[in-house]
């Protein structure tokens, strides 16, 4: 099962026609030294710097992998992964250590926890976008982000301004000191439902 280590640029789904921004607001013991929370799962910041360290120098200076993406993939990875397997396509720890092998890692047996996640779900995402009809993904995504709202997404405002579900991606934070026109801009309709393209 090797994957060109293109595939981690980004997580592609389709729309779900919905954008819920929550950003994390307070401070407590869950969220304290949090890059998100997921319902009851906790993401630590240094997860995400653990999985960057692991992650950066498979895909190359040319992927540019940001740690937005990397806790992107971190939030899904549960979902991905469980999609996966209940479709008979499950990814093993073992089929991922073999896949950062192949795509260059000299020890997979030394990668991080929170790395063997994020390389996880990106086998998963493509397992479950390949040799499938385009309706079927589509189901399968829909529940995903039914799944992530259901349970809630925190996001820390150092990596974004909440979760995108229209394609699952970290929404950028915007400084608020930026000014805006006083120009009203008409309101934008909801985005047009994309199929996910199979992972390279």
């Amino acid at each position: 099962m090797t994957r060109s280590p293109r595939f981690l640029a980004a997580v592609v789904a389709p729309a779900v026609a919905l954008v819920l921004a929550l950003t994390v607001s307070g401070c407590d013991t869950r969220e304290s030294g949090a890059a998100a929370v997921v319902g009851d799962r906790r993401i630590s910041v240094a997860s995400v710097q653990d999985a960057y360290q692991d992650i950066a120098p498979l895909v190359g200076q040319d992927q540019q992998i940001t740690q937005s993406q990397i806790l992107n993939l971190l939030i899904l990875e549960p979902y991905l992964t469980e999609a996966a397997a209940s479709l008979g396509r499950g990814v093993s720890d073992q089929d991922t250590r073999l896949d950062m092998k192949a795509s260059g890692m000299e020890d997979p047996s030394k990668v991080s926890a929170s790395g063997l996640e994020v390389w996880r779900a990106n086998l998963a995402n493509g397992a479950l976008q390949s040799n499938r009809p385009a309706q079927d993904i589509k189901a399968t995504y829909d529940g995903i982000g039914r799944e992530l709202k259901a349970a809630g997404v925190q996001v820390n405002p150092r990596y974004g301004s909440g979760l995108d579900y229209s394609n699952f991606n970290i929404l950028p934070e915007t400084p608020n000191w930026l000014s805006t026109s006083g120009t009203p801009t008409p309101t934008a309709s909801a985005p047009e439902q994309a199929t996910p393209t199979p992972s390279p």
